[in-house]
């Protein structure tokens, strides 16, 4: 047997019995439609073996040759050179999208997503549990706006002021928010004895908040797309709680942080912003304010829904004229939906 070429080495002379090669065999089989010949090459009976005509070989040579390239070709001469293999076709991909639709994807712009920057401490950083205003916000814009949670549990004016450029950069002016808003106040306002890391004074709180909004109208977000939020009031009672659990004492007061709201409305009226001043909202009347809080600090389920009631008529000013993006689903062509789909999103 000729290892390299899987068939005999030389051609049986007619009328002789002989071994037919496999895929010979098998080849011819296929081309005649007759498996007579395959069960011939592998007999259930081993010493039973069907006689290979000169016909047959030449079929067999044809086919396996030609057709059925997963078979070993014919044997060559010896002496001769071994034939060059050519590369076998890789089978083609079966097409995704006809070419025109593609062409159509390929030219069709990328989709612009508005954004909306909630910017602020532990209030804005927790705004996206469930039932968070920040969660509100982004279920109310869904599909108009990216609503991004930039809130820094324990943060203060001062370092907030630093990290607003690694947050906003100068772009084109599709990258600019559409709305930002700006929550400091919470930890400025905390008592310089009792905590002196997070407390920021008064007149610095002022200069940071006037610089923020400084560097915001810089990187093209104009005064009238900001809304700066005072810190909501503080239940002293229930925060003492939470201080003495935490083995320190009582490290803010409410009328303090009055005057950090107050200087924080100072300072939209100044720089031309919008403003929610939760902490005189949310004691409007004298009304009891405990239960819009969870620790006395925080904002409880209530205090979510309230901040986020009065919060969404300043936002909603600044979006509304920003179109739905994509069809509703019944409006889509049917027959061309690349028509429908591959727009500028404006609907």
């Amino acid at each position: 047997m000729n290892e390299r070429t899987g068939s005999e080495g030389t051609r049986p002379s007619s009328g002789k019995r002989t071994k037919m090669s496999v895929p010979r065999a098998t080849a011819t089989a296929r081309l005649n439609n007759d498996w007579s010949v395959a069960k011939g090459a592998r007999p259930q009976n081993p010493g039973v073996w069907r006689t290979a005509t000169p016909t047959d070989n030449r079929r067999a040579t044809n086919c396996a040759g030609a057709s059925f390239h997963h078979h070993h070709p014919p044997p060559r001469p010896r002496g001769t050179p071994p034939r060059p293999r050519s590369p076998r076709p890789l089978p083609a991909r079966p097409a995704l999208l006809p070419a025109g639709n593609m062409a159509l994807c390929e030219a069709a712009s990328s989709l612009y997503w508005p954004r909306v920057l909630l910017f602020g401490d532990s209030i804005t950083q927790f705004s996206f549990q469930q039932g968070g205003w920040g969660a509100s916000l982004a279920d109310k814009l869904v599909r108009k706006c990216d609503v991004l949670n930039r809130g820094f549990s324990g943060y203060n004016t001062r370092w907030a002021k630093i990290i607003l450029p690694r947050l906003i950069k100068k772009g084109t002016g599709l990258d600019s928010p559409v709305a930002v808003t700006i929550f400091f106040g919470a930890n400025d306002s905390a008592l310089k004895d009792e905590n002196p890391k997070q407390h920021v004074p008064l007149d610095e709180y002022v200069a940071n908040l006037k610089s923020m909004v400084c560097y915001l109208k810089s990187v093209d977000v104009p005064e009238h797309r900001i809304v700066l939020i005072s810190p909501p009031p503080l239940c002293e009672a229930a925060w003492e709680r939470e201080c003495l659990a935490q083995g320190c004492k009582l490290n803010r007061r409410n009328l303090v942080v009055g005057e950090y709201a107050g200087a924080c409305l100072q300072v939209a009226r100044d720089c031309g912003t919008d403003v929610l001043d939760l902490w005189t909202l949310m004691q409007k009347d004298g009304q009891d304010f405990s239960s819009f809080l969870s620790d006395g600090l925080h904002l409880s389920p209530d205090g979510n829904e309230f901040l986020f009631s009065h919060l969404w008529p300043l936002i909603e000013k600044k979006v509304s004229s920003l179109p739905l993006l994509l069809p509703y689903w019944r409006d889509v062509a049917e027959a061309k939906p690349e028509l429908s789909l591959l727009g500028d999103g404006d609907h």
